[in-house]
């Protein structure tokens, strides 16, 4: 576990100072579950029961994770849909492992010659299957790391590729405050497309949540794409060169939670850099904006999201967790 810790730091020390670009595998930043997309599209620092988070960071995995399935399917932009799963099981007091799989369909696209002549169809797709191990430290800290492997496929073209997550949370469960740091998409490509290998979707995200018990809200902050300060684009919506402030206030998104711990809730979110880069000057297209809902019936909840980009599109999340314990038993608690 001394080697986990090690080997974390010692990332976290080499990579927090670089830049990276995205140019392959972009679909592994996409938010993966409905409570995820309505916060903002970034957290990674709930501290709870939601196991689609363990994807985000595999550091989040707790004890209220054992055993919970989570399952979406999001209907996203230019009629790409896509769909995730995900389990948490705890081996111990202090060991977690979970599994995770994602699967990306773009559609299907029309094949033209040079001419422009048609010569029939071709599709293409994303599939991510990962393994996550998280290690508590002590009362305060537990760290953790994903192992993914991606399969990604163009026409006749094929992609392999093996990344993995490391993270590290600070929970204080007496004043419900967490803070999290974590690395993304570290690795390698294995094949490339044609000859060429390509750069990975490298992502350091800071995150900080606080649940009130003076009022039933849970608030959480994001810095994300911490790799490189410059992720803005060159100009705004009224053409002007994008200043300092801009080039900051992108990094950051947040999002709020009513009613964290009842059986429903209510949730919004914004994430800066969408909202900003996607406004059109003279139209309210609510871009960035995000929001949704929890409902809990029995053993089982659900969510809905609602993610705004530009006028007249976004992309809908939809959720389903399952309390495995409690809907099969603790004959079939797997300890």
């Amino acid at each position: 576990m001394k080697l986990l810790f090690g080997q974390i730091l010692l990332i976290f020390s080499i990579f927090c100072f670089t830049q990276n670009g995205e140019q392959i595998y972009s679909f592994m930043n996409v938010p993966t579950s409905a409570r995820q997309a309505s916060l903002g599209g970034n957290i990674n620092s709930a501290w709870d029961s939601d196991s689609n988070l363990a994807l985000w960071n595999p550091a989040l995995m707790n004890e209220e994770m054992n055993n919970q399935v989570g399952i979406n399917y999001i209907s996203y932009l230019a009629d790409i849909s896509f769909g995730t799963v995900s389990w948490v099981h705890q081996l111990d007091d202090k060991n977690y492992i979970s599994l995770h799989g994602r699967y990306f369909d773009y559609g299907t696209f029309t094949q033209t010659n040079e001419f422009g002549n048609e010569e029939g169809t071709f599709t293409a797709s994303d599939v991510a299957i990962t393994l996550g191990y998280a290690y508590n430290i002590s009362d305060f800290f537990t760290v953790g790391t994903n192992l993914s492997y991606i399969n990604s496929k163009i026409e006749s073209y094929q992609s392999t590729g093996l990344v993995t997550d490391l993270g590290i949370v600070f929970h204080d469960i007496d004043y419900n405050t967490n803070v999290s740091l974590v690395i993304r998409n570290l690795g390698w490509q294995l094949t490339a497309y044609d000859s060429k290998l390509e750069k990975l979707p490298l992502q350091i995200n800071l995150g900080f949540s606080q649940k009130y018990e003076e009022f039933p809200i849970e608030i959480s902050a994001n810095l994300h794409d911490l790799q490189k300060f410059d992720i803005s684009s060159p100009s705004n919506k009224n053409g002007q060169e994008v200043k300092l402030t801009r080039k900051l206030i992108d990094h950051f998104s947040f999002g709020a939670e009513l009613f964290p711990d009842k059986g429903f809730n209510l949730r919004v979110g914004y994430n800066f850099k969408r909202g900003n880069e996607l406004a059109v000057q003279d139209v309210r297209s609510f871009s960035g904006l995000t929001f949704g809902f929890g409902v809990k019936i029995k053993s089982f909840k659900f969510d809905y999201a609602r993610a705004n980009y530009f006028k007249g599109d976004a992309s809908n999340h939809f959720g389903m967790r399952i309390d495995l314990e409690s809907l099969l038993g603790k004959r079939y608690s797997w300890q």
